[in-house]
Order: C-alpha cells, then structure tokens, then sequence
C-alpha cells in the first residue's frame, strides 16, 4: 500500500477502516493513563502515595497531562468526585472523547494505525510528518480527529514526549518504532470507565481556588511543569511555551488560597534550590525518579524530586 503520495497527505474526508487488520475486542483492564507523557506520574505512585491523605476524595488534579495519579485513585475507589484540568486544549480534549466517545476515537485511531503500519520506514515517517504538519487550528477537524491525531502523536513520535512551540505546534521528531500499538482499545475503555466521574475543564491554575471552591473538593494534586534544575535541563514546554519561574511563584499563591480554604493538597516538582526556597513554609518530602528522556545515556538514571504537602494542624489527613 503506497502511502506517500500528495493526493493521500491532502485527503479532508475520514478514510474507511481495513476491517481485515482490526483487533480482537478489547478486555477490561486497570484504569491507567492512555497517553505516554514525560514526567508522568506512573512509576512514582508508590513514593507519592504514602503523603496521599487517607479516605474517600472530593479530587482535583491541576495539570492533568497523561493523569496517572487520578487513575490509580479512580481504579482504588478512593475517588467520590473529580475535575482534572489541564491548559493545553489538546489534552483536554483527549480526555473529554475518550470519556465521551471512546468507540469513535478507536476506530479512528484504527484507521491511523492501519495506514501507517501498511508502509515501509520511509512511508511511515512522511505519514507521521504529514499527521503532524496537520494543526488542529489550520486543519478542520472533528474532536475526535483531533483527539485520534494526538494519540497517533503521541505513540509514534520519539520518546512519546509531547511538546509544542511557542505557536502551540507538536513538534517532537519521528520514532521509527517497529510495530507501535497505536489503538490501545482495552486502555481507552477503562479510561473511559474512570472518567465518568471526572468533570473536565480546560483552565488556568490561577482558577484552581474559585474552582475548589465551586465544586466542593477537599484535595488537589498539582503537578506543574517543573523548575529547570539548570539552565540546559529545562523541558517544561508541552503547551505552548515554557512555565516561568514568575509562574512557579504565583502557583505558590494558589497553594496559600487553597490552604486557607482548609483544602488538602499534594504537589510536585523538581528537586533544586529555587523550588526548596520557594515552598520552605510547606512540609518538603524527596523522592527519586527515573528519568529516560535525555539523548544522552551518562545523563539518564534516577534524579530527585519533591513532593510538597500542606499536612498540618488543623487538616484531617
């Protein structure tokens, strides 16, 4: 099947699936996010969990990305409502068509996988740089078009790290993977299950005190891009443009508003001395991560984190 070609890259309407290639019907599985995302939370859970507080939760999860500490809730039932938030409009919504119309966004997603996997190296990589050159902002398309087109992104492309230009355009290089699983079915029914409960908004965090407040939430966890630990070391671009350190000072802000609401919250950043300054009044936990995004091996391995709670006096826990 030849793929590269000007009238199949400049193609509007949706194709039609190959119904020989489609996989077998999906099995109900663990929540867990169906993005992969640099600096997601998975592999931290277990050293995340233990400042966690204890019972059922009114929940909300500011920088929502890939979400992997609102699925290990939703998939423990620790969770009694949601609303996860995140800036960027295409994670967003991700998240809205998979909880919303997960069986389109698959058989979309289908589509995708079986053209791509039909081409050889060199047709798979001009597909995947005419998918990206498609912006949803320059390029009609359906939510669920946009939602398939970023999942295609997303597991395709190097590392799946999704990061955008200061014009908001994905811009991470080809991944030249052998045999990607680009549907992921299973996994996106059980998001679709979690989410359910989840009220999505696309917001600032400067809105997170009005928005504790209006939906009744006694926890949130905030997981913003994190303070460059150097000045070569920083990736914290993955919606249009870096997060100041103005930012990371005005986030702290929200965290005082949130406090004295009598709100319970857990955040996460890196491990340096802007961010120890900056939260010194909140109780500072460390915790290590394994880091594989860096092009060089000497300079991958296991980099402290920290994990910054407002347990106090006053706060059941």
């Amino acid at each position: 099947m030849q793929l590269a070609t000007a009238t199949h890259f400049d193609r509007q309407d949706p194709p039609i699936a190959l119904d020989s290639r489609r996989r077998s019907p999906a099995k109900v599985q663990t929540p867990a996010p169906f993005m992969k995302w640099a600096g997601g939370k998975a592999r931290l859970i277990p050293q995340i969990e233990p400042y966690l507080p204890q019972g059922q939760l009114r929940y909300g999860e500011a920088f929502l990305g890939g979400g992997a500490l609102f699925f290990y809730l939703a998939g423990h039932d620790r969770l009694d409502t949601a609303l996860l938030t995140d800036l960027s409009t295409d994670v967003h919504n991700a998240h809205t068509c998979v909880r919303d119309q997960p069986q389109a966004l698959v058989d979309q997603l289908q589509v995708y996988e079986d053209e791509y996997l039909a081409g050889d190296a060199d047709e798979r990589a001009a597909y995947f740089y005419w998918m990206r050159s498609r912006h949803p902002a320059e390029v009609e398309m359906t939510v669920v078009e946009r939602a398939a087109r970023m999942l295609f992104l997303n597991r395709t492309c190097f590392n799946g790290l999704w990061r955008e230009n200061s014009k908001g355009h994905f811009n991470a290089p080809h991944g030249r993977y052998p045999q990607p699983n680009i549907v992921q079915s299973a996994r996106i029914s059980a998001a679709s299950q979690a989410l359910q409960q989840a009220a999505l908004v696309q917001a600032d965090f400067r809105a997170w005190p009005q928005l504790a407040k209006d939906h009744g939430l006694d926890f949130v966890y905030l997981d913003p891009p994190y303070q460059p630990v150097s000045a070569t070391s920083s990736f914290n671009a993955y919606s249009g443009g870096g997060f100041s350190a103005r930012a990371q000072r005005e986030l702290n802000d929200v965290l005082r508003e949130l406090d004295a609401m009598g709100v319970r919250w857990v955040l996460s950043n890196s491990d340096c001395a802007f961010t120890r300054d900056l939260y010194q009044e909140w109780n500072i936990h460390t915790i290590y991560a394994a880091r594989q995004v860096n092009s060089k091996a000497d300079r991958r391995g296991d980099v402290a984190e920290v994990v910054v709670t407002n347990r106090r006096t006053g706060l059941r826990w």
